[in-house]
This record gives C-alpha cells, sequence and structure tokens, in this order.
C-alpha cells in the first residue's frame, strides 16, 4: 500500500491522542513484539513502522512529522504485571524531552489499594500531569469502571479538573466489562469529570455513540477500531461522527498497532466535512486539554 503524505488531502493540524512511542518502558510491552501492526487481527491492513520495528524514538519523531502530527497524548500504562506496565516517570520525562510536542498522562492499577493509589494520584498532579489513565477490568480483582474503589479517584480528579482516560473493549475481561453502561453510571455520579473512553467500548458501537450524544462529560478515543476498514462495524464510524457533529471524539493511532501516516490517510474513507476533520483532528483535544497546539 502507498500511503500519500497528509498534506495531500488533509491541511490542518493533527493530535494524535493515544501513542505509545518506542521509549523505555514502552519497548518491552507486547505491542512492540512483534510490532502489533504485524500480527493478527491488525497485519491484514498494517503497514510497518520502522521506528516500532527498531524501536527508534529519532525515527518516531520523523514519523510524527510526515504523518502531519504536531503532537500527542502519551498515556502511561499500569496493570498487576510490572513487565506490561510503564511507570509514570517514563512518562514525564518523555514529556519534558519531546520540545512540548508529548503531553503526558500518568496511570494508576487499584490492585495496589486505594490508598496507593491515591497516593500516586496526588504525586501525579504535583508533577503536572495533564490526566489519568485507568485499566480497571486488569486489575486484580478485575473491576468494572463504576466500581466502589475508583470513586474516590474519580473524586480526587474532577476536584482537580483533570481527566480520566478508561480503556474499555474486548480485550479487556468479558464483554460486560466493556459495556458503556458503567461510564454512563459514573458520568452521571460526577457530572464535571471529563472521561475519555479508550477504545471507545468496542464493540458496543451504537450504544456508546448514542451515550456520548446525551452525557456531555463523555469522550470518545476509538482509534484503531475506527480507523482499519476491516474491523466489523468500522463504517458506523463515519455515521456517527456526523450524528454527533464531530463532537468529543478524538483522533488516536493507538500507535504502534497503526501506522501513523496510515492512520491518518485511512481517516479519509470517511468523507467528512472540514468542519468534523478539525475538532476530529485537533480542536476536541485541544479543548478537552486546554492547550493549543502549533502546527
Amino acid at each position: 500500500m502507498t500511503i500519500p503524505t497528509h498534506m495531500e488531502f488533509f491541511q490542518m493540524k493533527i493530535i494524535d491522542f493515544r501513542l505509545r512511542p518506542p521509549f523505555r518502558h514502552f519497548c518491552q510491552l507486547g505491542i512492540f513484539s512483534p510490532v502489533c501492526n504485524e500480527k493478527a487481527p491488525q497485519k491484514w491492513h498494517g503497514v510497518p513502522s520502522p521506528s516500532a520495528q527498531k524501536k527508534s524514538m529519532d525515527l518516531f519523531w520523523e514519523e510524527m512529522a510526515e504523518a502531519g502530527i504536531c503532537g500527542g497524548v502519551v498515556i502511561g500504562r499500569q496493570i498487576p504485571d510490572d513487565s506490561a506496565s510503564v511507570p509514570n516517570s517514563d512518562i514525564l520525562e518523555l514529556a519534558e524531552i519531546s520540545a512540548g510536542k508529548i503531553v503526558p498522562f500518568g496511570s494508576l492499577d487499584i490492585s495496589r489499594g486505594v490508598a496507593a493509589a491515591m497516593e500516586e494520584l496526588e504525586e501525579c498532579i504535583s508533577k503536572g500531569f495533564k490526566g489519568i489513565a485507568l485499566e480497571p477490568a486488569y486489575a486484580l480483582p478485575p473491576r468494572k469502571a463504576d466500581a466502589n474503589v475508583l470513586y474516590p479517584i474519580y473524586a480526587r480528579l474532577e476536584q482537580a479538573g483533570l481527566p480520566v482516560v478508561l480503556t474499555m473493549s474486548f480485550f479487556q475481561g468479558n464483554l460486560d466489562y466493556s459495556n458503556p453502561e458503567a461510564a454512563q453510571r459514573v458520568a452521571k455520579d460526577f457530572p464535571k469529570l471529563q472521561i475519555v473512553l479508550a477504545h471507545a467500548c468496542y464493540p458496543w458501537i451504537p450504544q456508546v455513540f448514542n451515550l456520548c450524544l446525551i452525557q456531555k462529560n463523555i469522550w470518545l478515543l476509538p482509534d484503531i477500531y475506527m480507523l482499519n476498514p476491516d474491523v466489523p462495524g468500522n463504517e458506523m464510524y463515519g455515521q456517527a461522527m456526523r450524528w454527533l457533529n464531530g463532537e468529543r471524539v478524538l483522533f488516536g493511532t493507538a500507535y504502534p498497532c497503526y501506522n501513523l501516516k496510515q492512520a491518518v490517510h485511512d481517516v479519509k474513507r470517511f468523507g467528512l466535512s472540514d468542519d468534523i476533520l478539525e475538532k476530529f483532528f485537533h480542536v476536541n483535544a485541544e479543548k478537552l486539554l486546554g492547550i493549543t497546539f502549533s502546527a
């Protein structure tokens, strides 16, 4: 597959809300061994990323520029398996050396107990993280998004004015763990908390988009499930973007699970208006983060 440069079809800023660069502990994650867009199911559409294959940050910055991506969010990952986790210190270090290209989101693992999670949350807030990520279905024991033990975290984030990213898809536990009903209950209990649903609760596509329509503090980050034309039901994302007028849906590649340039290219097939594309590619992210990126 030949991928044209972004300037041939998009004349706008692009912010990637879901990046896992080949930096420090990210390199030990299973998504790099082998690179996840080179194995099923992604490999049927995936274009290899030299930066991911070589675990090279120099190539990563080059590929970002070639794709027209001016900045992005790097989300930490903490789960009970330390070998599959990335410490918050890595995220902060990357943001500090990125010359403003990377926005750091920390992560917490409720498996360590509420007190430990709250202590780490306070440390993240004090160090300037712009949001927090949770993967409750990977906790021990597994939790749904509306588990009581998570509520002190939500309350503190709402108080601090920081968003939370909840990873919810069929990969996280049984299908009921990705059901957006749990996220809806959290959104209603914490109406000022901005909640980003990474993977957008796939495969609950109609449900989650209608939830986003009525629940104004829900944001969707569909990443590979929207971008990959082979994903069952992916055509519904184009319909839903128009249904929502592009509001509160965020562009994210889930790199290294998607080649950066290919990810931008694959948005074209939805035939979205420039107004919706502007929101999707950067306006929504800048609004949520309170940051304006330079093109």
